[in-house]
């Protein structure tokens, strides 16, 4: 499987999920707002549900994604497998944002050719916005995740302790 990585550092890293929650979210305020926020009538159930099953689904997706990463070798240098685990979990990151924020992009679509105002929004964007922080933040339980993969054949990585926050003397 083709090795998915960036050049990127953990404080990029950090700063790109902080940077799509807020976006996301400010685009989502902004959006139900301008379309009338709850003035219209809440949608049927079934839609309720189809948005909310949507979420799950891109969850159980990028769920799924710290899984495709390839070991490292062994032999590598201790920082050359420092970087390249720091890219891989990068471009896992951005792959676990598309699976997230497709079910968030539809509900968008959904409020834009309904007529129940911004109620598809609030539906799918509650828990979706969620699911994103948790998926994409860098905290340890994904970070571990990923490095169990990357360490799986002996490498040591450091992938967690280099997300870990140090104490500013």
């Amino acid at each position: 499987m083709p090795r998915d990585e960036f050049d990127a550092s953990p404080a990029e890293v950090r700063s790109f999920a902080l940077l799509q929650v807020g976006l996301t979210a400010g685009f989502f305020v902004l959006l139900f707002f301008m379309l009338g926020g709850s003035d219209a009538d809440y949608p049927p159930t079934w839609m309720a549900v189809a948005l909310v099953v949507l979420v799950g689904v891109g969850a159980v997706l990028a769920e799924r994604v710290w899984m495709s990463a390839a070991p490292l070798d062994p032999d590598l240098a201790p920082a050359d497998q420092h970087r390249l685990a720091v890219g891989v979990f990068a471009g896992q990151t951005v792959r676990r944002l598309a699976f997230c924020e497709a079910p968030l992009l539809i509900a968008v679509l959904v409020t834009f050719v309904t007529d129940h105002g911004g109620w598809p929004l609030v539906i799918a964007g509650v828990p979706g916005l969620l699911v994103l922080a948790w998926e994409i933040w860098p905290s340890l339980r994904n970070t571990s995740m990923t490095a169990a993969m990357l360490d799986s054949r002996g490498a040591d990585s450091q992938l967690v302790e280099s997300f870990i926050e140090r104490p500013v003397a």
